[in-house]
């Protein structure tokens, strides 16, 4: 009989040892289940976050390269560039030096278009402008220094704006890691952005190359005026020589249209 118990309670211990095992193991695979779900949760909002940044990045770097900065007639856009950083962390460093580079090529193209806008170098030549201002042409001569102040300034800076490797050194000196700044590197100039900006470049200098012909054309009939202003006047709203030799020599000069303007 005492045998007995004793098999008895044998076979419930290994029993319970059966039992403690089966529920080891449901703990384990309930725990690895958790693991696994964790890790595709963490995993699907890495992707998510870093997808959705890119996209938002991707978005406002191409908003940047169509902004407008003024319309066909001259007339300046009204903060064209939206400096609002949008993206997140590392992104966020690469979207804010494209958009302090264009706010640097928007604001120098604008003091520029300041300067020259409107009709203000064809003003120099009304009848209002000489009988107002000449025979001297203190203001005149004033505002076309101011023009070639203003021309040579935006020249002397936009060759930078538009080198590949000072754009892309934008982002040499950024506390990001190497995946980003070649990230930048690669959203900067790629096959087609790297043809635009040549494109560009070539258009500013054939720009460049109108205002300069222009000032100098400008700057000829303004001094020749000046220097020669005991002969002429203005009479009937005309100017009148009183030197047939000084008229022939400034209908030469006014005749002189450089190529590029005609």
């Amino acid at each position: 009989m005492e045998d007995n118990k004793e098999v008895i309670k044998e076979e419930v211990k290994q029993e319970n040892n059966r039992e403690v095992k089966k529920k080891s193991k449901k703990k384990i695979i309930i725990t690895i289940v958790l693991v696994v779900v964790i890790l595709f949760l963490l995993i699907g909002g890495f992707i998510f976050y870093h997808g959705r940044q890119l996209g938002t990045l991707i978005a406002e770097v191409n908003k940047i390269s169509n902004i407008q900065i003024a319309d066909e007639n001259g007339n300046l856009a009204e903060n064209p560039l939206d400096m609002e950083i949008k993206t997140k962390g590392s992104y966020a460093v690469i979207e804010k030096t494209f958009k302090d580079y264009m706010s640097e090529v928007v604001t120098s193209t604008q003091n520029l278009l300041k300067t020259f806008g409107g009709e203000k170098m064809a003003d120099f030549l009304t009848i209002e402008n000489i009988k107002e201002d000449g025979p001297d042409f203190t203001n005149t001569k004033q505002e076309m220094e101011s023009m070639r102040q203003a021309l040579d300034d935006f020249s002397s800076t936009v060759d930078e704006y538009f080198d590949e490797e000072k754009l892309l050194s934008k982002i040499d000196d950024k506390d990001i890691s190497e995946y980003y700044k070649e990230l930048y590197k690669r959203l900067a100039v790629d096959e087609e952005s790297s043809k635009q900006l040549k494109e560009n470049m070539e258009k500013i200098e054939d720009s460049e190359k109108i205002l300069e012909d222009s000032l100098v054309y400008l700057e000829k009939i303004i001094n020749y005026l000046s220097d020669n202003k005991d002969y002429w006047k203005v009479i009937d709203d005309q100017i009148i020589f009183t030197s047939q030799d000084k008229l022939n020599e400034y209908n030469e000069i006014v005749l002189d249209i450089p190529e590029t303007l005609q």
